[in-house]
């Protein structure tokens, strides 16, 4: 059993090596910050066709692509850095939510190409950073409003003009981005004239009908009408080409015109245009006037934003978004490495730290058992053996016919079961050789009496063995139990990642193996627990058995001596 421990460790110790070497990384930003994350920008899975100068990124953190016990309970010390690692970021957070593990955050990201690999880098973990982010410079100049529809109250532009909307103002918590507008086709959204002014116009938001209606209107110039499911362009009297939109479901939808034709979008792609430039606006632009549903991200641009820029929106603010996927983090402290046991750790949720919990305590009660027995079992063989010595000796002086007379062992003896057994049989005997005594100047031991010394011998084996079984069953419960509860621990593991992937609504490898690596982590535990439990029980086992066969076949022998145990009574003491 010590040399199988001995080779458990330092078989332990070469995969922990290995498990943990840590990997080489490119230039860290600034060494304060104790972790990165590479998100990498897939515009050709995104579906971007053209390129995009400069543009607002949505980035959505949760468990299974970010540890938020890695950064402040804030996010205060969260920052953003461009792919050089040398060129921070402007960004600003919607919203963050550290119990949850999501996060929503809004990141200016520069010089995107269709096609061409590009990422940034977020760098975390510093206790003293003070906050970084910057709500209104997260935004282009050329963008006149952005309304996400967070916090309480009037509804509020995020750029540095901060134009007030006014109208409806039901809010929804988990709408598609954060929080979201509910339109009930009675009242609608107000946004001030002041925002449309002549030349170019870009106005884009997300989108879930619940009915007809006008989706948004530019009194004397324009609007975006939903007729039979089917969204167009009225215009001066003309209308675009319908593009279909299922009720229920969020789509994102843009209108722009650059002066001499109106062009709808939805999801990126074309979907109908009016030809001409807008006529001179004459009240407020409406939303929802007629069209009940719901809305996000709400978006007025003083310029005529490429299709390229639409595309990106909806790969990367929608419920399937594929423009961001992030990498295992790296830590500085290794060199701006990573160890895989670090990043595992990192990702359990609270369910698979109270089921490795549970299973460090079952390993704690079975490696003191295996201690236990291994000292008894050992404490109990030397006994043994001393006594054996001691008492083929005494064997050897006595006569065939003497009985069990008493002896000295020796020390170190004490413990020995075979001792307890001898002992046990000498006093049975003694008992039974007074009360023959008085039978005749000699006497044998009858069967009966035999039979009764051999059925104390037999009691005395089945205490000595309930003591050298007492608490296997911690072992047993170990090699039975500790693989289910590490299944158990898995199964909630993996469910609660594909849960906060659902609800971040990301979908990528990235986001999803370090949640499941970790969650398996808790059947690796149940293992840890059950295989060393195996192999100590069954060696423990072997030994036990050991002990309790040779304390049969010395019963058997004592049986046989008790039996040829004969005296001769002086005749004085027969007469009296």
């Amino acid at each position: 059993m010590t040399t199988f421990l001995k080779m458990g460790a330092l078989a332990g110790a070469i995969a922990l090596g290995a498990m943990t070497a840590a990997t080489p990384a490119h230039a860290w930003w600034e060494a304060d910050f104790a972790y990165r994350t590479k998100l990498n920008l897939n515009t050709q899975a995104a579906g971007v066709t053209g390129e995009v100068a400069r543009a607002p990124v949505l980035v959505r953190l949760h468990q299974g692509n970010f540890n938020f016990a890695d950064v402040k309970r804030d996010g205060s010390d969260l920052r953003f850095v461009a792919g050089d690692d040398r060129t921070p970021l402007k960004f600003h957070i919607e919203k963050w939510d550290a119990a949850g593990q999501q996060a929503l955050v809004w990141v200016d990201v520069q010089g995107l190409a269709p096609g061409q690999a590009s990422a940034i880098y977020a760098y975390y973990g510093h206790k003293d950073a003070k906050p970084g982010q910057d709500v209104a410079g997260s935004f282009a100049p050329e963008y006149r409003a952005v309304y996400h529809f967070g916090g309480e109250g009037q509804i509020k532009d995020v750029t540095a003009n901060a134009v007030a909307a006014g109208g409806a103002n039901q809010r929804e918590d988990n709408g598609l981005i954060g929080a979201s507008l509910t339109l009930d086709g009675a009242t609608a959204l107000t946004v001030p004239a002041s925002l449309f002014v002549s030349g170019p116009l870009s106005v884009s938001l997300w989108v879930k009908p619940a009915s007809d209606g006008t989706l948004f209107a530019l009194p004397g110039a324009v609007s975006l009408v939903s007729e039979g499911g089917q969204f167009f362009i009225d215009q001066g009297g003309r209308r675009s080409a319908g593009a279909p939109l299922a009720a229920g479901t969020w789509a994102h939808v843009a209108l722009v015109n650059d002066g001499k034709v109106s062009k709808l979008y939805v999801n990126g792609q074309g979907a109908g245009e009016v030809a001409g430039a807008l006529n001179a606006v004459n009240g407020d632009a409406v939303f929802g006037q007629g069209l009940s549903g719901t809305i996000d991200e709400l978006r007025v641009a003083g310029a005529a934003l490429p299709q390229a820029m639409f595309q990106l929106a909806t790969a990367s603010e929608g419920q399937s978004a594929k423009l961001v996927l992030a990498d295992t983090a790296e830590q500085v402290e290794t060199g701006g490495g990573h160890g895989y046991f670090r990043i595992l750790f990192g990702a359990l949720t609270v369910d698979a730290w109270i089921v490795i919990a549970i299973l460090g305590v079952m390993l704690c009660l079975a490696v003191w058992t295996m201690i236990a027995k291994h000292m008894l079992f050992g404490r109990i063989e030397k006994a043994n053996a001393l006594f054996l010595d001691g008492y083929r000796a005494q064997a050897k002086r006595s006569s065939d016919h003497d009985g069990l007379p008493a002896f000295d062992p020796g020390p170190g003896s004490e413990g020995s079961t075979l001792a307890g057994l001898y002992q046990l049989g000498r006093r049975e005997l003694g008992e039974r050789l007074k009360e023959g005594r008085s039978t005749g100047s000699r006497f044998a031991i009858r069967a009966q009496s035999i039979a009764a010394i051999r059925s104390a011998l037999d009691a005395q084996q089945v205490m000595d063995n309930q003591k050298l079984q007492e608490r296997m069953g911690l072992l047993t419960n170990s090699i039975s139990g500790g693989p289910f509860i590490g299944l158990a621990g898995t199964v909630l593991g993996v469910m609660i990642t594909f849960a906060a992937v659902a609800a971040a609504g990301e979908v990528n490898i990235n986001a999803i193996a370090p949640g499941i690596a970790a969650a398996l982590l808790a059947t690796v535990a149940g293992l840890v627990v059950a295989i060393p439990s195996m192999f100590a029980y069954n060696a423990l086992l072997v030994r036990s058995k050991k002990i309790v066969a040779h304390g049969q076949i010395f019963a058997d022998e004592l049986e046989k001596r008790i039996a040829e145990t004969w005296q001769d009574v002086p005749a004085a003491q027969a007469a009296a």
